[in-house]
């Protein structure tokens, strides 16, 4: 059998190490995009993956878009003949180990993390219950653990082929049972799911197996994804399309559009009052508010949720006051529907208007960011939309919190309350089911990382208005005024690191580096940012380290920023429409025709010169809050505020007119 295996893994690997480089970034970008679109990576709290090494499907995006998912992520090292998983909280954590293959240095043991999850202490693999009532009272509930698999060869029923060491199957044997799929002896409130990620190449019809050979419950090629069979049936794929699930959206799907109704008749002073009132209910139950969002922060942090994403859950006096005021700006602004955008007369005599009228019904689908529940709604109901929220599960006390407060001023002012409805259930299925709602909701905004947003433009049968993630730049021209530039970046940098509007990448001309960055980087070290940098950067900085490819493509949320030194402005105007996610970029320079050139070539839906990226927000520009920052350009792009959550329908007068 030996011998069999072995010839399988020479043949595989030589179909994989045949691709060339660019082909397995390309297949490996694929695979990892059909990956973290399903269920089991969005469900997922826990990622556990191998640390791609020569030409493996590249696992370096996948853990990337975890850290930005706020998923605790773990990779492998070997000890001796055993392999353990560690938890790593960036790139950084990993060095040189094992056969030359990237491992983490230290950090918590998955068991560790488990245990703690779980609310419980002791080891993992003693096979000892758990004490169940204890479990089901813990305030963590169930989770979800994502294994992905490397190996050499597979084959159509989920066999596996790995390097032969042993070092997986012998791991995943004390997480899986091959029968159930979760150690649950062990572990009743985890579920566990195992992915094998492989280039299509090295998928054979049928392979030599073991009994003691872990199958994955799938594989994910570039071409396909297919279940093992031996898990057919299991909870990797099973369908969503429940009938309690239909019945449920349903039910909000249909008082959303009886309440549409009622907010078409409502006039701007009505809507106005009613803001103002919902406005004076959030600070009069700010107590309660804040009571309910200490309770998602206290899980949040137990979860280990990085700084960046933490800052966006927390609330605070302040914050539930400043969304307080962003309806009471909403109140004030002028109502966009019923305006005439144009009118003519026709020969004919038919007078024709183009006027704004509201969406409909809005779905809004988003992360843990419970201010975005005042947001949306205020947004909505100024312009006679019904509005259906998913809050992410972070969030979850402080959004049902800040709703049910709405609702009940609505409530008061003799208006129907499901003008603004939350989706309590946190089921990804129910969100997936939400995502097809076509019958009822009218467009669907998400905001959130690039996981979510992905997988609402990838799933959605209702059209989208996409909310891009953040991977701002800001270029330093060797004609800018270098007293402007140490504030302006420390301030988008550093004022609030979990946004999207925040600085994450800095260019910087050649010809003042050696001018700027050392004081530069001592400003944003004083800041505990760490730099990421070229060689000319690591020459001025030594404090920083070596920046890679990824690290310009990436939207840190965090305390992370990636400097690089570029020849001319033709080549930051290249890098930034190369990297950028088409959000908010920034020339900081004294010379005008580098001001005008740099605003008309960098395609993004905010472009600034000598300001902070920080302004790409609703508030800053007037609209009183935001529904989001489109990036796209259908509809819609940067800010959404109120006009932005209008269509328009053409109203025609006649006076007997009929068509020749």
């Amino acid at each position: 059998m030996d011998e069999e295996k072995k010839r399988f893994r020479a043949k595989a690997l030589a179909r994989r190490d045949s691709l060339t480089a660019q082909w397995r970034r390309d297949y490996s970008d694929r695979i990892i995009k059909k990956l973290t679109s399903l269920p089991c990576y969005q469900d997922a709290d826990a990622v556990l993956t191998y640390v791609s090494f020569r030409s493996e499907v590249d696992t370096i995006s996948l853990m990337e878009q975890a850290f930005a998912d706020g998923k605790a992520v773990f990779a492998p090292k070997v000890l001796g003949k055993e392999m353990d998983f560690f938890r790593i909280y960036s790139l950084a954590d990993l060095t040189e180990g094992y056969r030359g293959i990237l491992e983490p240095s230290g950090g918590q043991l998955i068991d560790s993390w488990i245990d703690d999850r779980l609310g419980q202490r002791g080891k993992f693999r003693t096979g000892k219950p758990l004490n169940t009532k204890a479990a089901d009272e813990s305030a963590f509930g169930a989770s979800s653990i994502l294994v992905c698999l490397p190996g050499t060869a597979f084959d159509r029923a989920g066999h596996r082929i790995g390097y032969g060491g042993g070092f997986y199957d012998r791991f995943l044997s004390g997480f899986l049972e091959k029968e159930s799929g979760t150690d649950a002896a062990a572990h009743p409130q985890m579920k566990f799911t195992t992915v094998a990620l492989s280039f299509s190449c090295q998928i054979f019809e049928t392979i030599p197996c073991e009994a003691h050979d872990i199958c994955p419950m799938c594989v994910i090629t570039e071409k396909e994804i297919f279940e093992s069979f031996h898990w057919k049936g299991k909870h990797m794929m099973e369908s969503i399309g429940t009938t309690e699930i239909d019945e449920y959206l349903t039910q909000l799907g249909t008082k959303a559009q009886t309440a549409k109704t009622v907010l078409h008749g409502l006039d701007t002073a009505q809507k106005n009052h009613a803001l103002t009132q919902a406005a004076d209910a959030l600070v009069r139950e700010s107590e309660s508010i804040l009571a309910a969002n200490d309770k998602d922060c206290v899980r949040a942090k137990e979860n280990g949720m990085a700084e960046g994403l933490l800052d966006r859950l927390k609330l605070t006096p302040a914050r539930i006051e400043a969304m307080a005021e962003g309806l009471r700006q909403i109140a004030a602004l002028p109502d966009p529907v019923g305006e005439v955008m144009e009118s003519f007369d026709r020969p004919n005599g038919l007078h024709i208007e183009k006027v704004r009228v509201p969406m409909g019904v809005t779905g809004i689908i988003y992360e843990a960011r419970p201010n975005v529940t005042a947001d949306a709604f205020g947004l909505c109901f100024k312009t006679g939309n019904a509005v259906i929220l998913k809050g992410g599960r972070d969030a979850s006390f402080s959004n049902q919190a800040i709703t049910e407060t709405i609702r009940e001023a609505l409530k008061q002012e003799g208006i129907d309350k499901n003008a603004v409805q939350l989706i309590e259930n946190n089921d990804r299925a129910v969100t997936t089911a939400f995502m097809r709602l076509k019958e009822y909701v009218d467009v669907l905004i998400p905001r959130g990382g690039a996981g979510l947003i992905r997988s609402v433009v990838e799933n959605s049968t209702i059209p989208v208005i996409e909310t891009g993630t953040g991977n701002c730049h800001i270029y330093i021209d060797e004609s800018a005024d270098l007293t402007k530039v140490i504030p302006i970046v420390i301030n988008a940098k550093t004022q609030r690191i979990g946004v999207c509007n925040a600085c994450e990448s800095l260019l910087v001309h050649e010809k003042i580096a050696e001018q700027i960055l050392p004081a530069l980087g001592k400003a944003l070290l004083e800041k505990q940012v760490e730099i990421r940098g070229d060689e000319t950067v690591l020459t001025q900085i030594p404090e920083a380290h070596a920046v890679t490819e990824a690290d310009y493509g990436t939207e840190y949320l965090d305390l992370i920023l990636s400097v690089k030194t570029v020849a001319s402005l033709e080549e930051a105007v290249a890098h930034i429409n190369k990297y950028n996610t088409g959000h908010s970029d920034a020339i900081l320079t004294e010379d005008q025709a580098h001001a005008q050139k740099f605003l008309r070539e960098v395609d993004s839906a905010c472009v600034y010169v000598n300001a902070s990226t920080r302004f790409t927000d609703g508030f800053e520009f007037g609209f009183g809050a935001e529904i989001g920052i489109s990036t796209q350009k259908l509809h819609a792009r940067g800010p959404m505020g109120l006009k932005e959550l209008t269509s328009y329908k053409y109203q025609i007068t006649g006076n007997g007119q009929i068509r020749p």
